[in-house]
């Protein structure tokens, strides 16, 4: 229920036993505190010919002006649907989507090449689990009862 963004507030006061004004009132403070930051909505890239979806990861030791232009690329490229900077075995990763392995190869993989050192693509297959968030808060539920 929760990862459906049409679920109304008088559908979830009715699976937790609440009124609808709670949840509600409990909805907005969660937006107003930035627990809640927007409404998203799940995208099956391949029905409308994205077929070619992959996880990225790279780093980069080419120096300042490489790395402004690779952060440049990752915001204004639309098939970057998502990128960060982390902390591990890679500084940068994303989410990217293309037509097909050839046009990721082409549009994306090569103009970050020169921008990047070991660039490494893993292709998505089949989703192994849908993000959920229910799930999750159950289990700060049961771990916060429990201590």
């Amino acid at each position: 229920m929760l990862s459906d963004g049409r679920t109304t507030f008088k559908e979830l006061a009715g699976a937790t036993n609440n009124d609808s004004r709670t949840i509600a009132s409990r909805f907005q403070r969660l937006v107003e505190t930035g627990v809640l930051k927007r409404a998203t909505v799940e995208v099956d890239w391949s029905k409308v010919g994205f077929t070619a979806s992959a996880y990225m990861g790279s780093t980069t030791a080419l120096g300042e002006d490489d790395r402004r232009k690779l952060l440049e690329f990752l915001r204004h490229e639309p098939r970057v649907l998502e990128a960060y900077t982390t902390i591990g075995s890679n500084e940068y990763f994303m989410k990217v989507v293309d037509f097909d392995i050839a046009t990721l190869r082409s549009g994306i993989c090569a103009p970050l090449e020169p921008l990047t050192v070991d660039l490494t693509t893993s292709l998505i297959v089949d989703p192994i689990k849908s993000t959920d968030y229910s799930g999750l808060l159950r289990y700060l539920k049961h771990r916060k009862s429990s201590s």
